[in-house]
């Protein structure tokens, strides 16, 4: 069976830097990890260094570079049944449809999920980030992807056939739960969740407290 591996979690958490290690070894080996924040700011560098300086233009190009490289790296993977691994944020009902459709070609689906404790840990990571010379995010937007992410994974995490939540807030990663086909295959006790995965996954956490 073909599988699909997604990456997710609040700005910050360390999707792009530390999350391909959570991946199975052959998966990690062998597939590169679609990052379309990653792929948008070469793609603005490369349209600088050939004269294109207008931002608002070369914003819009770089976008439709992203969206069509990403549609047809999907639609290559499904046509040959291949595995295919993504990065990014999943706060609203149309970015579960490529999951989705997945899963309606027999994949099964895999995904990693980075927590944080709170947005203002995710901005602070975020600065820091951007102080190194990675790409700025504003807080408006940090706080739509923080809670969007947890809204909408307590949503469809019955969609998701193995399920990874890992709390990145301390330089010691916790691994808090790991759900197959919906059922609780291992996690910390109710009593050491941290507070963002009771309040925003509250779906996932009832699993947690009736064991």
């Amino acid at each position: 069976m073909p599988e699909l591996y997604i990456i997710t979690g609040s700005n910050g958490a360390g999707k792009s830097t530390i999350g391909s290690t959570y991946l199975p070894s052959d998966i990690r080996n062998n597939y590169s990890v679609f990052d379309g924040d990653k792929l948008y700011m070469q793609k603005q560098r490369m349209l600088w260094e050939s004269g294109i300086r207008a931002i608002k233009e070369s914003k819009k190009i770089a976008l439709a570079f992203v969206v069509e490289t990403f549609e047809s790296l999907v639609e290559d993977a499904l046509r040959t049944k291949d595995n295919f691994v993504y990065e990014g944020h999943f706060t609203n009902d149309e970015t579960w449809k490529i999951p989705m459709r997945f899963k309606e070609n027999g994949y099964k689906i895999n995904l990693i999920f980075l927590g944080l404790k709170n947005p203002d840990l995710s901005e602070e990571r975020v600065l820091d980030r951007t102080n190194k010379g990675g790409h700025y995010v504003p807080r408006l937007i940090i706080e739509d992807n923080f809670y969007g992410n947890l809204e909408k994974l307590n949503k469809y995490h019955s969609l998701i056939n193995d399920l990874t939540i890992i709390d990145t807030s301390q330089a010691k990663h916790v691994a808090l739960a790991k759900f197959i086909d919906g059922q609780v295959a291992y996690c910390v006790s109710y009593n050491e969740l941290p507070g963002w995965f009771i309040k925003y996954l509250p779906e996932l956490s009832g699993k947690i407290k009736s064991i």
